[in-house]
């Protein structure tokens, strides 16, 4: 049921796509390519690597502003401000935010909400967790 929810998630998101006559797949693109990031970023997090946490957040702001930019749906600029909220958190307050921050948990229902059945997208030196 939650696969369901996230692809329902996908289409109303890429359905609100602005721009030059049609969906031409940029925001599908986009998603398809934060939300790989995201789960990596949470695989690190969850291995203790905050470093690695930040590497991936800090590497889903491009694609994350794209479906931003492409689509009029607010989900797009809360799973934004996911993103930029922990590619910018310092490594050495990490476990803490979890343990403390509502932001923290705002983001993390959005990240995962939206993301959860993504495939994590590989390190170039990491073998696949999936």
């Amino acid at each position: 049921m939650r696969s369901f929810a996230v692809a329902a998630a996908v289409l109303a998101l890429t359905a609100g796509c602005t721009g030059g006559g049609g969906d031409d797949g940029t925001a599908q693109r986009a998603f398809d390519q934060t939300c790989g990031l995201v789960r990596s970023g949470v695989a690190a997090f969850n291995e203790n690597d905050f470093p690695e946490t930040i590497e991936r957040f800090q590497a889903a702001l491009d694609p994350a502003r794209r479906l931003a930019d492409a689509t009029d749906d607010p989900r797009a600029d809360e799973l934004l401000e996911a993103v930029e909220y922990y590619a910018a958190l310092p490594a050495d307050q990490y476990r803490r935010a979890f343990e403390t921050s509502p932001d923290f948990k705002r983001h993390q229902a959005t990240t995962l909400g939206q993301c959860g059945d993504a495939q994590p997208e590989d390190s170039p030196d990491q073998e696949s967790q999936t």
